[in-house]
């Protein structure tokens, strides 16, 4: 009968701890990798679109604000209506009179929300001085 070395039987049980993973245990890691990073890009995918909507309707604001002021600054025997387009957005500034020494100043911008185009408007009143 052959004797086994018993220091030969643990180097053999300790060269096989440390040969690494098997597949089985890789896929295994893999597919919890999976699972929890897939939520993560979804919700980096709608912070990203959220944040153009938020750039597109502050743009607009912006360029109705300053079309705004830019009427108002005429004064009042100056302002007129007027139409343009700046950046890919359009805008449209409507004065009419309301009363004796009072005119309405409209502002309204057409902006593209994603697929489709969205307004935003403004108004104020100009008084006579």
């Amino acid at each position: 009968m052959h004797a086994v070395n018993p220091f030969r039987r643990g180097l053999n049980a300790l060269q096989r701890a440390q040969d690494g993973f098997t597949l089985v245990e890789v896929l295994v890691v893999m597919v919890i990798l999976s699972i929890g990073i897939l939520p993560l890009a979804l919700v980096q995918a709608r912070a990203r679109g959220e944040v153009q909507e938020a750039d597109n309707y502050t743009r607009a604001v912006t360029i109705a604000q300053r079309q705004m002021e830019a009427t108002k600054g005429l004064g009042y025997e100056s302002a007129v209506s007027d139409t343009g387009s700046t950046d890919g957005v359009r805008w449209r500034t409507t004065v009419t009179d309301q009363d004796v020494g009072l005119r309405r100043i409209d502002v309204s911008v057409i902006f593209n929300q994603g697929a489709e185009p969205d307004t935003l408007a403004m108004t104020t009143l100009l008084s006579m001085r």
